[in-house]
């Protein structure tokens, strides 16, 4: 992922880019609603293009208006936070259930699993799939090219599944999170300042557990009605499908939950699966390094379109559908800018950069840092920062990670000498 929260994750989709570069360096900082995005270049060429479900481009937070369509030209948005009355939560209280859904909210909590009050027909995830089924029958009736960005909400706190999922993972079968004692020590501030006691209670964080695979099971539900809405209306052999996430989820593991400034693989790798139709014939793993800022170039590829000027990542298959001969990098970059732990005012900048071998995550100006040997320590207990032994490693990895920033700044496509 480029960004381990929301906002700056889903900006890097649309624009290819950085968010040092695209500018979304946190939550809570809205998109330029006239940046370059990959939709409004496929809009160009002829797609329809529309979001349903979560976009949060722009801030949520105690919004009173809808939220910009930046250039969609269908917007039905389910942002998940009750406080702002989007198109579900409207749907929802038009159904008399709107007050009822905010006070078991309220009540429940972002870190605890419990149980959901509500129908499945009327969950988030159902409304935004039953939206995508007419949407797709309206684009098979019309014969338009089509973008559809559908945003579940979900698997994302609070951990709160609807039946029949809550009841298919029982809390006692759960496997503890991955800890080790020590650890905490070795953690940079801001992710000690994360750790909380009831990650180690194993009754509560394996109700945790258990609510976060419900939610998976349920999205797994809706993504196959998708693609039996593709197939009946005959457009599964025209249509890519790709399946990821903005960012992870720390479920316990390391004392931590939820996510923040935090650089473990919990809450950096996430699942990137591209379908192709039957007849593409590709299919296998890419055991390469991948970033969300190659989707907006690798779906441009794949439309014959061109992408945003200033993209920083690149395609991952090509027109012809072909993978990428050789990986697009040898590296990935994780980004990181918070407001300052120690209160003086400046921000918290990090950065990290992972190889086949090493972990490393860079705070210019600051004492601590992080370092992980990948092959010898997968489990990430080890920060090997202020091992003596280790910091011929850490200045080559900087060194690395310098060269891997200027590799990667944004350069539009050359066209003439002068």
């Amino acid at each position: 992922i480029s960004h381990p929260v929301c906002m700056p994750s889903r900006a890097s989709w649309v624009t290819g880019q950085y968010p040092s570069h695209h500018g979304v360096w946190h939550n809570g900082v809205p998109l330029h609603p006239h940046a370059d995005m990959i939709h409004t270049h496929l809009q160009a060429a002829g797609y329809h293009t529309a979001c349903i479900g979560k976009l949060h481009l722009d801030n949520i937070v105690e919004r009173k208006s809808p939220h910009p369509p930046y250039g969609f030209d269908l917007l039905l948005d389910a942002q998940g936070d009750p406080y702002y009355k989007d198109a579900y939560f409207e749907w929802l209280e038009a159904h008399g259930l709107y007050e009822e859904y905010l006070a078991q909210f309220r009540k429940g909590g972002h870190r605890k699993g419990y149980t959901r009050d509500i129908d499945e027909d009327r969950h988030m995830n159902n409304w935004m799939t039953g939206h995508a089924e007419t949407y797709l029958a309206d684009r098979a009736r019309d014969g338009r090219p089509f973008f559809l960005h559908l945003g579940f909400f979900d698997p994302h706190h609070p951990f709160d599944p609807c039946e029949p999922y809550a009841s298919l993972f029982d809390p006692a079968d759960m496997p503890l999170p991955r800890y080790a004692e020590g650890e905490v020590e070795r953690m940079t501030p801001p992710a000690k300042a994360m750790v909380r006691p009831d990650t180690r209670d194993p009754a509560f964080i394996r109700h945790t557990i258990a609510a976060y695979h419900a939610k998976v099971a349920h999205i797994d539900a809706m993504v196959g009605r998708v693609l039996a809405a593709l197939r009946r209306f005959h457009l599964e052999d025209n249509t890519v499908i790709i399946f990821t996430s903005d960012h992870g989820e720390m479920l316990g593991d390391h004392g931590l939950l939820l996510k923040g400034p935090l650089f473990y693989d919990c809450a950096l790798r996430v699942p990137l699966i591209y379908r192709f139709p039957r007849r593409c014939n590709v299919r296998g793993v890419d055991g390469g390094f991948a970033s969300h800022v190659d989707l907006a170039p690798t779906v441009a590829a794949l439309a014959g379109v061109d992408g945003p000027s200033r993209a920083q990542g690149a395609p991952l298959f090509d027109r012809h559908l072909r993978p990428r001969p050789v990986p697009a990098r040898d590296a990935a970059l994780t980004e990181w800018c918070d407001r300052a732990v120690n209160g003086s005012g400046r921000h918290l900048v990090g950065r990290c950069l992972v190889t086949d071998r090493w972990k490393l995550v860079y705070y210019p100006g600051q004492p601590f840092g992080e370092l992980y040997d990948r092959a010898n320590d997968p489990d990430e207990y080890r920060n090997l920062w202020a091992d003596p032994a280790y910091q011929g490693t850490v200045a080559e990895m900087r060194d690395r990670l310098a060269a891997f920033l200027m590799d990667n700044e944004p350069r539009p496509q050359r066209t003439r000498d002068f």
